[in-house]
């Protein structure tokens, strides 16, 4: 029976951002360790789930349950499958997300996110402005904190893991929510909606500057 969607605490907000973007290519495998399932999303994510592109999110540490939601939602294409803000990797064109997932079954979901869950999750390398993070905090504490605990950092919010994560990736991601081009808790939207240019950077600062 298929695993119900957004259900183990509604996939909190913010829920989507830290697989927001899955880009899968295929590839060889390249590492020793990740299932034969997950050959599709080594090309960006590694068989340990790291990205080293800031248009990239890292994937390891999330929990398989969070995993496994953005895969279901991409296979039901509730999800955008294709970022026109990821349009190159490599060079080549970017992967079709639902086409990559479409006929994979619930058990090739289950094997991929509990992988990928498994792995340590290890923060980019970036830089990051002090009084922005600084600003960013209190709009943390203000409009995220509830549902993104220790600073977004928590596995167990079954909502990604922010801390750590490329500015970049959560720039456009957290924007895409704000502009209604994800779907999103009503809770959310108003949260997000109320976001300027300026907050959504000093967010993604201060997620940035924690967890190094």
């Amino acid at each position: 029976m298929r695993k119900t969607r957004l259900n183990r605490g509604q996939a909190r907000p913010l829920a989507m951002v830290v697989l927001g973007a899955l880009a899968f290519v295929a590839t060889p495998m390249a590492l020793a360790g990740a299932p034969s399932s997950a050959e599709s999303c080594l090309g960006c994510h590694g068989a340990d789930g790291i990205s080293n592109d800031p248009d990239t999110p890292t994937i390891s540490g999330a929990s398989d349950f969070f995993i496994e939601n953005q895969l279901f939602l991409f296979q039901d294409e509730e999800r955008p499958c294709v970022a026109d803000l990821f349009a190159k990797v490599d060079d080549a064109p970017a992967a079709d997300h639902c086409a990559v997932v479409a006929d994979w079954s619930e058990d090739t979901i289950v094997e991929v996110a509990a992988h990928y869950a498994e792995q340590p999750f290890q923060p980019a390398d970036q830089s990051w402005d002090a009084a922005r993070a600084q600003a960013g905090a209190a709009i943390h504490e203000d409009s995220c904190a509830r549902c993104h605990a220790d600073s977004g950092s928590d596995p167990a919010d079954d909502a990604g893991i922010l801390a750590g994560q490329w500015k970049p990736y959560l720039v456009r991601t957290m924007t895409d929510f704000r502009e209604s081009r994800r779907e999103q808790p009503a809770t959310m939207e108003r949260e997000m909606q109320a976001l300027s240019d300026a907050d959504i950077e000093a967010l993604a600062a201060y997620y940035a500057s924690q967890g190094q």
